[in-house]
């Protein structure tokens, strides 16, 4: 039985996890042609010409005031749909969620995101956190580790950089690359850290949740 492994990246108004809000947020089974993105409409900002983005963040992103207005949907709703998504399209065992720099952000903002929206136990026990920067930065000597970075070294191209599934859709071509190299540097099938992400928390240290 294949693993469940997904791909999951938010876009926000800042940088803090602990306290921006969600502006975007894609997730992506693994080896598969289907996902959920969508935009998310924050909290409206104090008084001023920016209603919900600072204009910092929309020239990264390209994500407008306009764009929330006319084609986003409220936390609730997105948080949901995206667990509802994770359910429909995972079997029995865990569920392992893959981000880049995830302990340090995504995987804050999915935590406070499940806490803040009542999800349901049963499926947040089965959680597991997968973060391919220190994957890589586990077995790589002197290198770069940023997305982008690992991008460049596995010839991935990210056409929609800092969008919610462009991102999504890069890092799921570097998570197999890092399995695939972590897999010949141990001296297993290319394919074994792919097929046994609990192998790969265990033998990287990674917490499970």
């Amino acid at each position: 039985m294949e693993p469940n492994l997904f791909v999951l990246d938010f876009e926000t108004t800042g940088l803090n996890p602990y306290l921006d809000d969600v502006i975007e947020l894609a997730i992506k089974k693994l080896s598969t042609d289907h996902h959920y993105q969508v935009l998310v409409k924050p909290p409206e900002l104090p008084r001023g010409l920016v209603k919900y983005i600072p204009p910092h963040i929309t020239k990264i992103t390209n994500i407008t005031d306009r764009m929330i207005e006319n084609t986003s949907v409220i936390p609730d709703i997105a948080v949901h749909n995206m667990f509802q998504y994770i359910n429909n399209h995972s079997t029995r065992g865990p569920i392992y969620i893959i981000s880049h720099n995830g302990t340090t952000f995504d995987f804050i903002i999915l935590k406070k995101l499940i806490k803040d929206h009542n999800i349901s136990p049963r499926i947040v026990k089965r959680l597991n956190f997968i973060d391919t920067l220190l994957v890589a930065k586990s077995f790589m000597k002197d290198q770069r580790f940023r997305q982008r970075d690992l991008c460049k070294k596995y010839d991935v191209v990210n056409d929609a950089e800092h969008r919610a599934l462009g991102d999504v859709d890069a890092l799921e071509h570097i998570y197999k690359a890092l399995c695939h190299d972590y897999s010949l540097m141990k001296c297993v099938d290319d394919d074994y850290y792919l097929n046994h992400p609990n192998k790969l928390m265990s033998d990287l240290l990674i917490k499970v949740s």
